[in-house]
């Protein structure tokens, strides 16, 4: 009679009391390692995600930051502009109908 080699190979490990045998199919340990592999790569893919987006998000702050400053400095040079044309508009024209008459008078 040959022995058949036809089942899953396993190991029987030592003896853990007096009547426990600790038996471990090799086809589980290969596929248990697999499992946490995958577990523990699919962990360091999303730890990388999070630290790129983080990354991203103090470079777009940063970004937002810097255009908030540009707009401010064009507002305010707007607003001198503005000021600026006001002043030669009140020096220029004279728009109040009752300071007409005053140029004459004097």
């Amino acid at each position: 009679m040959a022995d058949k080699k036809d089942g899953a190979r396993s190991y029987r490990g030592s003896v853990i009391g007096d009547s426990m045998n600790l038996t471990i199919n090799i086809k589980w340990l290969v596929q248990i390692f697999g499992l946490i592999g995958m577990i523990v790569y699919g962990w360091y893919q999303l730890e990388s995600r999070i630290q790129e987006l983080e990354r991203n998000m103090v470079l777009a702050l940063e970004e937002i930051e810097f255009h908030e400053q540009e707009r401010k400095q064009a507002e305010e040079a707007h607003v001198q502009q503005m000021e600026e044309r006001m002043l030669w508009y009140e020096s220029e024209l004279n728009l109040n109908p009752f300071s007409w008459g005053k140029k004459g008078k004097k």
